[in-house]
């Protein structure tokens, strides 16, 4: 590789395996060996170089370095106040989930996926096996800002209005806003947005894709043609309604928080990154000050100090999991798995809270199921960085509303649609213009509107397994557990059902909606009844992998929270929490950019004690 430097780091899979089967092999071998020449797409000259081998003494441990974990190292390193080590128990950016249309390129691949599923859920999940929804967490530096979808779509003022009239001074949307604005370098500030709710000047790049397919320009306009508001930031003073969404992208490449925040410290000697690294354990003095961590690399076990403090940002499941692990949590849980407890805490694994949704799908008759991976695509994004490897398809569309039963004042929507096409499929050896099914050759084209509930009001748990560290927490989400989830999800469906009556997406896609069976609900019910729905979601159970609370922020009065308002953990010195797990409720909107702007306060809450 000619970019000025050398590495032999590895960089995740090969890009073979987005696209599996012997027909693409040899095409895809060519893309994959063309996408690790690209210097700004494999940066190599700015990964952080990992270390195999720790020093016996930090002054700060950062467990986990996914978006959480990388702001606040980063952050900390650039202080250069105090050593900092991060361990992550994954490996480094695969090159191929840079592209942005590479969403979950790998799905629960082992080596870049904890593989996580729920526990048989109550109600949901019925079309999945044993009724257990798939969960996938990435296990990479970055975490989900370097796999998922890339949206920039904030809390609401009133969801940190709402956290700080439950208890959690300094909370209020007033107060948060800064540090949104502190981490943002936006670039369509001046374009479509002002500075009074964006900055300029941050680490992490936040715009536009480089693509927009026809269907993105048109569905916005159908929006506005059937009477649904638009927005020109969905992030500023029009909360609610429709908009062209704004994405953590960068001259058509993803912009993870390792991107954003850790590789600018490459050359800090302040910071220290282990990878395939697993901590199995905090340990404890006699005065409960966190002082040591545990930690697995290559079958060798490391003990390592922290002077000053140990950030967990492992994330809403292995946070609690680690705090449980180390013998902080419900005295209960701990001696069902025979672990000595150091500390009470009830809430840790307690308020697990997730967006639920279903997938409505809609077929476009005019339009014909093309694969969109091929040599021309291909070519576009190499030369200009655009075409549709840039971009998300109709994803790149945000969209917040308010159902029946949101909050009369309008100033809580509690719904999204989230406009999901298919990832670019392969095209056999290239081929521009192949079917995605030739003994199929006129298969309409889809698209789903996935109605998501923002505002769930079912709780979930997590607790542990066993008292081994390396064996998957016992997670329970409960959806659907409260009527009133369903019934906001029905609304949502209804207003999802209005595109239909577009004269734009009719005449010019022959849009209709596609009578999907959703296991035996077709069967069993009217065809778009109330009751196909509610079967429908029962069966289909969608996550958008935004899980959080289980570690929960509140005042000492709350005898169920984990963290007070510093993010210091209650009862224990010199540990804090620094992801979506300490959210007191979840947020109306994507968690990534929430999380980012809570590892912001965390980093400026410790450089100020």
């Amino acid at each position: 590789m000619q970019c000025g430097c050398e590495t032999s780091t590895y960089y995740g899979p090969s890009f073979t395996t987005a696209c599996p089967g012997s027909s693409f092999f040899f095409f895809m071998s060519l893309v994959d060996a063309i996408i690790r020449s690209m210097c700004d797409l494999n940066d190599p000259c700015r990964r952080v170089d990992p270390i195999t081998l720790p020093d016996l003494e930090y002054d700060y441990i950062v467990v986990g370095g996914g978006s959480g974990g990388s702001t606040v190292a980063g952050r900390l390193a650039e202080s250069r106040r105090g050593k900092v080590l991060v361990i992550e128990a994954g490996i480094e950016e695969p090159t191929v989930m840079q592209i942005p249309s590479m969403v979950m390129a790998f799905g629960t691949n082992e080596e870049v996926d904890w593989g996580y599923k729920t526990e048989p859920e109550p109600l949901a999940c019925r079309g999945y096996p044993e009724n257990r929804c798939t969960w996938p967490r990435p296990k990479v530096l970055g975490g989900c800002s370097a796999a998922y979808a890339m949206a920039y779509l904030r809390g609401t003022p009133k969801d940190f209005d709402n956290w700080e009239a439950a208890g959690n001074k300094g909370w209020s949307y007033k107060d948060v806003l800064p540090f949104y604005k502190k981490s943002e370098a936006n670039k369509l500030v001046g374009i479509s947005i002002d500075t009074k709710y964006h900055g300029t000047d941050g680490p992490m790049t936040v715009g536009a894709f480089n693509y927009q397919p026809p269907l993105v320009r048109d569905i916005l306009a159908a929006a506005q043609e059937i009477g649904f508001p638009s927005s020109k930031d969905i992030n500023g003073a029009n909360i609610t309604g429709i908009a062209p969404a704004q994405a953590t992208v960068k001259n058509g490449v993803r912009e993870s928080s390792a991107r954003a925040f850790l590789r600018p410290q490459k050359n800090n000697s302040y910071l220290n990154v282990m990878l395939n690294s697993t901590v199995t354990k905090i340990l404890f003095d006699k005065s409960k000050t966190a002082t040591s961590v545990d930690l697995v690399y290559k079958n060798t076990t490391f003990r390592v100090r922290a002077r000053r403090k140990i950030i967990l940002a492992a994330g809403t499941m292995n946070t609690p999991q680690l705090l449980m692990l180390s013998g902080v949590g419900p005295k209960e849980e701990l001696d069902k798995v025979g672990i000595k407890q150091v500390h009470e805490l009830p809430g840790v694994g307690k308020n697990l809270t997730d967006h639920v949704a279903l997938g409505v799908v809609f077929l476009l008759r005019k339009l014909k199921n093309y694969n969109e991976m091929n040599w021309k695509s291909i070519t576009e994004y190499i030369i200009n960085r655009s075409g549709p490897l840039s971009a998300l398809g109709t994803s790149q569309i945000s969209m917040r509303l308010n159902s029946k039963y949101a909050d009369p004042k309008g100033d809580n929507p509690d719904l999204a649609l989230a406009f999901i096409s298919s990832a670019p499929r392969c095209s056999p050896n290239g081929e521009i213009d192949s079917v995605e099914n030739p003994e199929i050759p006129n298969a309409p084209q889809s698209f789903q509107i996935s109605v998501t509930n923002l505002q769930p009001l079912s709780r979930g748990y997590l607790t542990l397994r066993s008292n081994n560290p390396l064996h998957a927490p016992v997670m329970v989400a409960n959806y659907f557990t409260v009527k009133r989830d369903e019934e906001r999800i029905l609304d949502g469906i209804e207003i999802s059902l209005k595109f239909r009556n577009s004269a734009l997406l009719k005449e010019k896609y022959g849009i209709e909606l596609n009578r999907t069976s959703y296991g035996d609900c077709i069967s069993k019910h009217e065809f778009n009844s109330d009751e196909y729905w509610k079967c429908a979601m029962l069966h289909s159970t969608s996550s958008p992998h935004h899980q959080t609370s289980t570690c929960r922020m509140g005042p000492p009065s709350d005898k169920f929270a984990v963290v007070d308002n510093k993010l210091r953990i209650y009862g224990i010195n010199k540990l804090m929490i620094t992801d979506a797990s300490v959210m007191p409720t979840i947020v109306s909107g994507n968690t990534y950019p929430t999380v980012v702007m809570i590892a912001e306060r965390a980093a400026d809450f410790i450089l100020n004690e």
